[in-house]
């Protein structure tokens, strides 16, 4: 009964969450735009209400993001993309562009495979790496340069990434493999 209660507490606050976004977007707070926003909201939760057990293959282990964790991963994904974002627009602006392209390959233990997916885009929404392939918690990660791929060899976003699922740093990064582009 408890995984229940918790499960109406996420969709409560679901709630809530797109119907402020609804009423931010839409600027107008009069009784016919506010009971659009309360029907759009009943209907989105209504359509999608099996994403909130829903296991991304069989033997997944179901464990909901905490959402504490989540206001604390936000703006530090937030500042990780506009520190990113600059990194490379310093590349491109630079005249000899000092691009140094690898691929990174990273072993990262994580709670499930929703932890999983959330780290590889993630990755892909930093600029200058995009995630390539995912199999068996094995990382296949497409880098411009090397420090762009500086929080994921050191396992910094993995470990974040743990604390959404699972409370705990149990996004260890091993098995990293760097492969280069030799020019001939």
């Amino acid at each position: 009964m408890p995984e229940r209660h918790h499960g109406w507490r996420s969709r409560i606050i679901l709630g809530l969450l797109l119907l402020g976004s609804w009423l931010l977007f839409s600027g107008h707070y009069d009784v016919f735009h506010i009971a659009a926003g309360v029907l759009s909201v009943a209907f989105v939760l209504t359509l999608n209400h099996g994403l909130f057990s829903a296991r991304l293959y069989s033997g997944d282990v179901h464990r909901p993001i905490r959402l504490l964790a989540l206001a604390g991963y936000l703006p530090w994904l937030m500042k990780e993309i506009v520190v990113a974002a600059l990194q490379v627009a310093r590349i491109v602006l630079t005249p000899r562009m000092p691009v140094d392209p690898s691929l990174v390959e990273f072993h990262a233990e994580l709670p499930n495979a929703a932890a999983q997916t959330v780290l590889a885009n993630s990755i892909t929404l930093t600029p200058g790496t995009v995630t390539i392939d995912i199999s068996h918690g094995v990382f296949l990660v497409h880098a411009i340069t090397d420090r762009s791929s500086v929080n994921l060899v050191e396992g910094v976003m993995p470990e974040r990434v743990a604390r959404l699922f699972a409370g705990d740093e149990s996004g260890a990064v091993t098995d990293v493999s760097i492969h280069r582009w030799v020019e001939e």
